[in-house]
């Protein structure tokens, strides 16, 4: 099915008002403090504050988050480095701000516990004031804590260009190492369940807008009670934009100033259902950007940086030699800018091409209130700026028109439950809840699958990051080339062969040894548990998955036969069929083992290839020794035969070395053949 194209008029009316020109902004608030200074990025411009670094945090300040611990004011020292840090940060996102923070966070602390450490075992040092005076001392509690290099690293860049400013010479610190990173790919048939139930999101999304799209068309007569509701819910809101100018309306304008429960009670209406009706939810953004992740084999800060302000034209087009395909571009800003590319059909709808067009068209009017209040908040800006408002009163009202013209140029725009309009960022991850718990989309999303696989007695699938979709898009592409490295390198859009080859072996080769080894691991302790360790379970559990309870039965059933000189297992040796042993008693086992011949209660083994080699250099010997008319008349060329054919069924070479080895013990004495000197005496005899 596909979604019908509903005209929404009535959205283009009221959803935003006529936008200005640009408005320019004065110029950046001054703060006339060395510790204060702007990071001068484009689009994401930060306020850069290091007062904390000079007054120090002995108690928590920030709500949320995690807080290590305090540390002390070190003054002089960061009005030393404060030069080198607004040098180095010019340009930088306010992820790249907060890591450095962050990492000044823990080196202030380390300088504490090392003048502690000092004082504790009675000797005098000089308290840290000066970049200079870092020493050994500090490196050794540096690999003694553990320090991540994403927290040594910053902070020790920032040490060498304060004191290049300084004319001194740079350190050279053997920095710390971590270990290696455990990567983890499910198995292929849980990634298949994993990708098909993000399709099967996907679609209950598109059947979900389409049935609303359906029954918010003007002339529709509703037939069901479900449909009425539906119309019901949106002949309000639309009534509510009217009257409001606005797209999405507060809550108290969709309450029409009543109390939430005086409005439910007297109208019977959810105003979460009303916006859902319109608008996309959380779940239903992190589905389309989930399955767009997983088509497109992009990190998630590629697939979160396009740039919708104007449109999807400047990253989505027509191929231009093909109507039929589209080219979505990115930017891997990581990679110095380096363009990715994925083509596609738009015909498929659980492409990205065809998820972000149809979800631009679905949230277009939220886009453009906030473009309208983004022009509102400038004017602000500036009419505070005449007004003489303070640099901390610019700073936040400057912070508030980049965080909406962060929304302006998302693509993943959705109402949040609240009633705002939101969009997915890239350190946005718990977004959903889960038992009561926020939780991530990926967590929530495979315990649904799990509950079905458990009921189907399959394993569970381990929670998926967002990041690990470009691995899991990597195997797939791996998989279906046979291993062609020059696919998977234009696949990830990589410059040189050598990234390519080192991504393949740390991300898809390493990762299958670990997996394999990690599922053998799983595999022997649920065998212990079970109070056994039997190999031929184990790699069958290994090789092919679960083992049946029929299967177990049959395996009981197979290593209760007993076996013949050859290796093979008989079903009955103590009736064998009279063309075997005619003279065979009651209760008297088969003598003769001449299991070639043996049809009806022979079973061929895996690992009787050896005994049948060794039979068939026996006969072959017997055929260049005995009389011909005695060879012929017996059923030893018949038994031959069968065991040639059978040799067949084995690996050539494994049967060849097999062979080999019992034609020379044959020829050298080293074994011998039963029943032959009887054979060479009745011979000899007639």
């Amino acid at each position: 099915m596909s979604i019908r194209n509903i005209k929404k008029d009535h959205l283009k009316e009221h959803a935003s008002v006529e936008l200005v020109t640009p408005v320019d902004l004065p110029p950046l608030p001054n703060h006339e403090d060395p510790l204060k200074f702007w990071t001068q990025h484009e689009t994401e411009n930060m306020l850069v504050d290091l007062t904390v670094f000079a007054k120090g945090e002995l108690t928590r300040q920030r709500k949320g988050g995690s807080w290590v611990g305090s540390f002390t004011g070190r003054p002089q020292l960061i009005l030393q480095m404060a030069p080198a840090i607004e040098k180095v940060t010019f340009g930088y996102v306010k992820g790249s701000v907060r890591q450095l923070i962050n990492s000044m966070r823990c080196w202030w602390r380390l300088l504490d516990t090392v003048e502690q450490a000092a004082t504790m075992v009675g000797q005098n040092m000089d308290r840290v004031e000066d970049v200079r005076l870092l020493s050994r001392v500090h490196l050794e509690f540096v690999h003694r804590s553990g320090m991540r290099t994403e927290m040594y690293y910053p902070f020790y860049r920032i040490v060498n260009a304060t004191l290049k400013l300084h004319n001194s010479s740079g350190l050279h610190w053997h920095p710390p190492e971590n270990p290696d990173p455990k990567r983890y790919l499910p198995p292929e048939d849980q990634v298949k369940s994993l990708r098909i139930a993000l399709k099967q999101e996907w679609e209950k999304v598109r059947q979900c807008w389409a049935q609303s799209d359906l029954v918010c068309a003007n002339g529709f007569k509703p037939q069901t009670e479900k449909e009425s509701t539906i119309q019901k819910h949106w002949q309000h809101f639309v009534k509510i934009q009217e009257s409001s100018g606005r797209a999405l309306p507060t809550t108290d304008e969709l309450r029409e100033g009543k109390g939430k429960g005086v409005f439910l009670k007297s109208t019977g209406m959810g105003i979460l259902k009303m916006r859902n009706i319109i608008f996309p939810s959380r779940w239903e953004v992190e589905t389309a950007f989930h399955l767009c992740l997983a088509n497109t084999g992009w990190n998630p800060a590629v697939l979160s940086s396009l740039d919708a302000c104007n449109g999807y034209e400047d990253f989505l087009q027509d191929h231009p030699r093909d109507p039929d395909s589209y080219l979505l571009k990115g930017t891997k800003v990581r990679a110095g800018g380096k363009e990715q590319l994925v083509k596609g059909l738009w015909k498929t709808k659980a492409g990205p091409g065809f998820i972000i067009k149809t979800w631009l068209e679905r949230v277009a009017p939220l886009r453009e209130q906030l473009k309208t209040m983004l022009v509102t908040e400038k004017i602000r800006y500036s009419q505070m700026v005449n007004e003489g408002a303070s640099a901390d009163e610019l700073t936040c009202q400057l912070n508030k028109i980049q965080k909406i013209e962060m929304g302006c140029r998302s693509v993943w725009l959705y109402v949040s439950q609240r009633g705002g309009i939101e969009w997915l960022r890239p350190n946005s991850s718990v977004g959903v809840r889960l038992n009561g718990k926020p939780v991530t989309y990926m967590a929530k999303l495979i315990d649904q699958i799990n509950r079905e696989r458990a009921i189907l007695s399959e394993a569970p699938i381990s929670v998926v990051a967002p990041s690990d979709f470009r691995d899991l898009f990597a195997l797939y592409v791996w998989r279906r080339t046979g291993g062609n490295i020059l696919t998977l390198m234009h696949t990830l859009n990589h410059a040189h062969l050598r990234t390519t080859q080192g991504y393949t072996e740390n991300n898809i080769l390493n990762a299958e040894r670990d997996s394999q080894a990690r599922t053998f691991l799983d595999h022997l302790f649920d065998e212990l548990d079970k109070g056994r360790v039997d190999i031929t379970i184990l790699a069958h559990l290994q090789r092919h998955g679960a083992v049946s309870k029929e299967m177990e039965q049959r395996l009981t059933e197979f290593r209760a036969h007993q076996r013949s000189r050859m290796g093979m297992a008989c079903k009955d040796p103590f009736h064998p069929p009279a063309g075997i042993q005619p003279e065979s008693k009651k209760n008297r086992m088969c003598g003769s083992q001449r299991c070639l011949l043996c049809k009806s209660h022979a079973v061929i083994l895996p690992e009787s290839m050896t005994g049948i080699a060794m039979r068939v250099e026996e006969l072959n010997t017997m055929r260049d020794v005995l009389p011909v008319g005695i060879w012929l008349e017996s059923r030893f060329p018949e038994e031959l035969r069968n065991g040639i054919d059978i040799l067949r069924l084995f690996s050539p070479d494994e049967v060849l070395e097999a062979r080999t080895h019992w034609a020379q013990a044959i020829d050298n004495g080293s074994h011998y053949i039963p029943g032959l000197h009887i054979i060479n005496n009745l011979s000899e005899a007639t």
